[in-house]
């Protein structure tokens, strides 16, 4: 495929969703031990140093994936003498590069309500690309680290699964495994996602159908591959109360997430292997909604906060 334009990453997607199917294998590590961080990438790419700051990494020449980047570029913040005060100061210096480069430009930054990322949909020579852009500070204040991942639309979908890998692969303290917008040295995956929905039944019409089961509820099994850490989050319709919870291959609740709170997510549970089950059904007999549902697993232990971090905010509604 020939290609006018060439992007350093600059942004991220228009609809952020997780792709969901086989694990992407990294075989490759860089580290750059003068900026403090390392990453993993695939088989078939390179990192090439831009300049004294940034780092690129890209597929070869004469594929497709030579134009999807994924950019690292570190600042020096005003502790150490730089121009930026805040990583918020510098994510915006570079909304304002995207507004000024392009004739068209959507940016949105509903997922990052602390200001450290946004994504955007812009247009260049003519085509339209897809970015998401992360910006993090270093434990002592004095850098901040940009991590983007830009690639033209019709290709992002096709490698979205690798440059998500490769973000839940960054670290800034040497150890890999971590993630650059995270404490945790949890490597999170999503084992299991689903888009459906939970109807009203002709047959649920009293708590007391709801009891007996007469009332819509949806099963998944869960495949859990190694002992570790297990979370879910449902995503409903506003003001539906509609539940989630998982139980062990015993039967045994282990999370639930209700219809009657807002947080989207469970608590983080330790697991054992084994097939799980999920149910989703409704809380009170009169509910119903569209949801979206995602598990979560780390062989590590993790946080809601990771969770937060990586997938999205704690208060999030799905619209009809």
């Amino acid at each position: 495929m020939a290609r006018s334009v060439r992007m350093m990453a600059v942004g991220g997607l228009l609809g952020w969703t997780l792709a969901v199917g086989a694990p992407v294998v990294l075989e490759n590590l860089y580290c750059w031990k003068e900026m403090g961080y390392c990453i993993r990438y695939p088989a078939g790419w390179s990192p090439t140093k831009v300049n004294e700051y940034t780092l690129l990494l890209s597929g070869k020449s004469g594929t497709d994936a030579y134009y999807t980047t994924v950019t690292i570029a570190s600042f020096a913040s005003t502790l150490a003498g730089g121009r930026y005060e805040t990583a918020q100061a510098l994510l915006n210096a570079y909304k304002c590069d995207l507004v000024s480069g392009s004739p068209e430009v959507y940016v949105d930054s509903t997922g990052y309500p602390d200001g450290t990322g946004y994504v955007a949909e812009f247009t260049r020579e003519g085509e339209i690309f897809r970015q998401w852009r992360v910006v993090v500070a270093r434990a002592d204040g004095k850098v901040f680290h940009s991590w983007a991942f830009t690639a033209p639309a019709d290709l992002y979908p096709t490698y979205q699964p690798i440059a998500e890998a490769m973000f839940r692969s960054w670290t800034l303290d040497g150890t890999v495994g971590s993630t650059g917008a995270s404490s945790s040295k949890a490597t999170i995956v999503v084992l299991f996602e689903v888009r459906d929905r939970v109807r009203r039944l002709a047959t649920c019409n009293s708590d007391s159908d709801l009891s007996l089961g007469r009332c819509h509820t949806l099963s998944y099994a869960l495949n859990i591959p190694a002992a570790g850490y297990v979370a879910l989050s449902l995503v409903l319709e506003r003001g539906k109360w509609v539940q989630a919870t998982l139980y062990d291959p015993a039967g045994k609740r282990v999370a639930i997430r209700p219809g009657n709170v807002n947080d989207v997510y469970t608590g983080v549970h330790a697991v054992a292997p084994g097939t799980y089950t999920i149910k989703v059904g409704p809380q009170v007999f009169t509910a119903e909604s569209d949801f979206e549902l995602k598990a979560y697993f780390s062989t590590r232990e993790f946080s809601v906060d990771d969770l937060v971090a990586l997938y999205g905010p704690r208060i999030r509604y799905l619209e009809r």
